[in-house]
């Protein structure tokens, strides 16, 4: 799973890397250290005259839902179904996306004595990211949702799939991680499924580096460059 992830870069390394045009509606972005569910982020599709970064709504709101709560629900789809599941499939064969990302969040859980003796748990937070902390590309998908004639929101779901063994012990998914060389392909409207199947399989985690960082990252809201700091786990 992907609950959080960050995109501290700005919008002229977000163009750099991903050889995209930036839509009117990013230019107030700013570095996100704590990006959550039901939150905008940028996100880079095919368009006419090529790529393209505009904002996005975390959390898939097919078109034929009657509510967007259900974005809720949808952040994340399962790479191995992604195909068959009806929420999704209309968007991965035809609305496939690169979300921008330099690092996500997973947690884990700790026990620990609370008052009276009474065992809790507490979740730690570690951030994982690539060396270097570059930025790199998570497979999506996107949907348009419309509630009237002068409504459309646009939102996504990440992919995910079988974490690699080294990080495995902190949860069994991550995010799907593209290779540069796939995008083209994965974003283009033609490309078959045996194809995106194809890309899926063979998009092998790169190396990746976690380390833990304080619990305020635990709250969604709390954006701050502290959210990445190395922390002591306690």
């Amino acid at each position: 799973m992907c609950g959080r992830f960050t995109l501290t870069r700005n919008l002229d390394a977000i163009a750099d890397t991903f050889g995209t045009g930036i839509a009117p509606g990013l230019s107030d972005h700013e570095p996100r250290y704590n990006i959550a569910p039901t939150e905008e982020a940028p996100v880079v599709i095919a368009a006419p005259g090529g790529r393209r970064a505009g904002p996005m709504r975390w959390g898939l709101v097919p078109a034929w839902a009657k509510d967007v709560r259900i974005g809720a629900r949808l952040i994340n789809a399962r790479s191995e179904t992604v195909g068959t599941r009806n929420a999704f499939r209309e968007s991965f064969l035809a609305r496939r996306c690169l979300v921008p990302a330099d690092g996500f969040y997973e947690w884990e859980a700790r026990h620990a004595e609370g008052p009276g003796g009474k065992p809790r748990v507490r979740k730690q937070p570690y951030w994982i990211h690539r060396p270097g902390a570059g930025l790199f590309a998570m497979a999506g998908i996107w949907a348009l949702w419309s509630s009237g004639p002068d409504s459309r929101l646009a939102t996504f779901s990440v992919l995910t799939r079988d974490a690699p063994d080294p990080i495995r012990w902190l949860h069994d998914r991550v995010p799907v991680i593209l290779p540069e060389d796939g995008w083209t392909d994965w974003l283009a409207r033609g490309t078959p499924p045996e194809a995106l199947g194809d890309i899926l399989g063979s998009a092998d985690p790169p190396e990746l580096q976690l380390h833990p960082v304080s619990r305020a990252v635990n709250r969604a809201g709390y954006d701050a460059p502290d959210c990445i700091r190395e922390a002591t786990p306690g």
